[in-house]
């Protein structure tokens, strides 16, 4: 896994790495397609107005963008904002709206450019996460929602979200049984796509399988059964596009869609930006800022040629890198295929059922507000759990904007009933030591979500004279998940730019939860959860004792622990219980790590204990994983797999790859080794040609079970 040559940019880049955006480029405007036409359609617009945006979003936004490769298009996020001022200017179920919408776009759009030219994509870090997640389960339940009557085929009802759901068991009882029939398949081939262990499957995005599948289904139906899509002539045609309309700017609805359209794309884009960045393999950092002005400005432009709002999507984003993109030619190039396809693939398209496209939304939604979403609150602390669920329901019950500051506005009413000072809402209460190349900042009082900027300004000036930033913890009295959250990100992205970022003494502070990112508070009792921590720590104590091991507590240089798939598009949150020996010229680390996996709303958290080895002779680049775990191989290493003729079985259970000279790997791989592994259950393995990760259970082995794992462990590095 070379991950240290940064992939060219420009006309160079496009050179060198033609081949792997081009592909990826491919992969993401398949996606993009079905996605692009359904969100159009759920937005009360024409069809064609969803890939009008991707186009301009890939060919012309592309251009002028902070980022490096993330995908810019219409978002299902962005639905309800365009539902809203559709139906809000015009009469719901028509187009009568769409036009003054568009206006509203555009303005909203150059609002949010606006935002990028005065340098504001900081304010994203002022957000508080909770909410941030509230909102967009919110959006994910409203999609549901509205969705679901296309889906069985039946007409939308009009009124407020929570009208409109009562009317749920009236539509399944006059639901559209050749609709509801094509909406079952697509729900059932995107539920079971991603656990389908076939490599030729895989190759098709899921999206894709959905057409495949459906429009001959359709065809089999009868069309006049169904609700089709309609391009109206396609894009020579003029698809049914209008041109914007400012005949109501004087009202109010039309400037609540402007600021919704500015506020939430910007939050989107600068989340989605964020998140793309922890996935990509080379670690670059956007330009926040750049990608305002890029996406505010593709907005406008597409508003302007008939199209809806654009951010930098994350989905289409992940797929991009996850299919080997190296720089931002292949959003270019996805807007290629997508022109190409509208122009000459009219009749194709217009053979989709729109039942097919509403499933997909209505599956998008469900992964919005997804149960795990309210889990993963729940474990990083109940005052996450309760800033979620007040934002989710004031967001149904208001709207967007509103639902948002009153999630804020009861975060603030949490953290001033934790000791909060008023002086401390808007302001860190800092005092600044210089000690050499180091940056002492002494924190005091509380530290949350709205006064992290301040914090960071003080973090960042005069960066470049300091080799090391301390932040001492000693005088804080609470820290919220957000700022923790935050802290961990730069000091990432510290360590990358080849700065030191430390923190002190934040275990006097007490967790109130067992999630390595939960709020501290120095008044609050430690969670019962760290008291089970705490034993597991005791008795690998006891057990290093035993065994004269050393033992570390906590590491917060992650640096040598780079693997594939350990951390690579993952995030490495916590390195804990940290069990050091040497036999000989080999070095052994085993340890229970914390991986952050997915970003935003498709975050996850894992947790594993790993045998990290160094001084293995003659170790090549490589990666070895079993072929049906669900965890799917998220990066190609650019070879296929490696497979030994005399071992059948190894190469029918596991997965090998390599990104280098594959002799090196087969001379690694010797019979006694490959013979070994062929027995085993479950094994990974990764090296990054300096030490090797092995671990045979995703999960926290049980302290009883640490010295058969060393067995294990010591067992491989024999048969090398």
């Amino acid at each position: 896994m070379k991950t240290t040559e940064i992939p060219k940019t420009g006309i160079a880049g496009l050179k060198a790495h033609f081949k792997d955006d081009l592909i990826a480029g491919l992969v993401v405007s398949l996606i993009a397609l079905p996605l692009c036409l359904g969100i159009a359609t759920a937005s009360g617009v024409p069809p064609l107005a969803g890939i009008v945006t991707a186009i301009v979003g890939g060919i012309l936004a592309s251009r002028i963008g902070g980022t490096f490769v993330t995908i810019s298009g219409p978002a299902a996020g962005l639905i309800v904002i365009t539902l809203g001022a559709v139906e809000s200017m015009g009469a719901p179920g028509s187009f009568e709206g769409y036009p003054h919408a568009l206006g509203a776009i555009v303005i909203g759009g150059l609002i949010m450019a606006l935002f990028g030219v005065l340098k504001v994509g900081k304010v994203g870090d002022y957000f508080p996460s909770a909410a941030v997640h509230g909102m967009l389960a919110a959006i994910g339940v409203i999609i549901m929602i509205k969705l679901l009557f296309p889906a069985l085929g039946v007409a939308k009802p009009k009124g407020e979200i929570l009208e409109v759901a009562t009317e749920i068991p009236h539509a399944f009882m006059h639901l559209n049984i050749y609709a509801t029939l094509v909406s079952i398949v697509a729900l059932a081939i995107l539920i079971i796509h991603p656990i389908i262990k076939s490599k030729i499957i895989k190759v098709i995005p899921a999206p894709m399988w959905v057409l495949i599948f459906t429009i001959p289904l359709a065809m089999f139906i009868g069309v006049d059964n169904l609700d089709m899509v309609n391009l109206d002539g396609g894009l020579l045609g003029g698809g049914g596009l209008k041109l914007p309309s400012f005949e109501k700017i004087g009202e109010s609805a039309f400037w609540v869609a402007v600021i919704g359209v500015a506020l939430v794309s910007a939050i989107e884009s600068l989340l989605s930006a964020k998140a793309v960045d922890s996935l990509d393999p080379y670690k670059r950092t956007s330009n926040l800022d750049k990608d305002l002005i890029s996406m505010g400005a593709g907005s406008s432009l597409a508003a302007a040629l008939g199209g809806l709002p654009m951010i930098s999507e994350i989905v289409r984003s992940s797929a991009n890198v996850n299919n080997g993109a190296k720089t931002q030619w292949s959003n270019l190039i996805h807007g290629v295929f997508l022109l190409i396809y509208v122009l000459i693939g009219v009749y194709v398209i217009e053979m989709i059922p729109n039942a097919a496209l509403a499933a997909m939304l209505v599956f998008t939604g469900f992964k919005l507000a997804h149960p795990k979403e309210f889990k993963h609150m729940y474990q990083i602390g109940l005052m996450e759990l309760e800033i979620f669920i007040i934002t989710l329901v004031a967001v149904l019950a208001t709207d967007l904007i509103i639902g948002i500051v009153i999630g804020i506005l009861f975060k603030y009413i949490l953290v001033i009933s934790k000791g909060t000072k008023f002086n401390e809402l808007f302001k860190s209460h800092l005092d600044i030591e210089i000690k050499g190349k180091t940056k002492i900042i002494h924190l005091k009082g509380a530290q949350i979500f709205s006064n992290y900027l301040s914090l960071k300004k003080k973090m960042d000036s005069g960066v470049e004279k300091y080799d090391e930033v301390l932040l001492d913890f000693t005088d804080v009295t609470f820290v919220d998940h957000t700022v923790i959250e935050h802290l961990e990100d730069y000091e990432r992205n510290a360590k990358l730019a080849g700065k030191e970022v430390h923190i002190r003494n934040i275990d006097s502070l007490n967790p109130l939860s067992a999630h390595p990112l939960a709020a501290r508070d120095r008044n609050a009792k430690r969670a019962l959860q760290n008291t089970i921590t705490d034993k597991r720590e005791i008795k690998l104590q006891d057990f290093a004792k035993t065994h004269n091991y050393l033992y570390v507590e906590d590491l917060e240089d992650f640096s040598n622990w780079q693997f594939h798939h350990l951390s690579i598009r993952r995030k490495i949150v916590s390195i804990k219980n940290v069990l050091s020996f040497n036999e000989g010229r080999i070095n052994y680390n085993v340890a229970d790590i914390v991986i952050q996996k997915g970003a935003e709303t498709t975050t996850d958290i894992d947790s594993m204990t790993v045998v990290k080895i160094s001084g293995v002779s003659n170790l090549p680049h490589f990666y070895l994983h079993k072929t049906y775990l669900t965890d799917q191989i998220k990066e190609s290493l650019g070879n296929s797999d490696i497979n030994f003729e005399g071992h059948p079985e190894f190469s029918k259970k596991y997965v090998l790859r390599t990104d280098q000279d594959e002799k090196l790997v087969r001379s690694f791989f010797r019979e006694a080794l490959l013979s070994h592994i062929e027995k085993i259950d479950n094994c990974f393995m990764s090296s990054n040609g300096k030490d090797l990760v092995i671990r045979f259970d995703e999960k926290i082995v049980r302290e009883s079970e640490m010295e058969q794992l060393i067995d294990k462990a010591k067992k491989m590095v024999a048969l090398t």
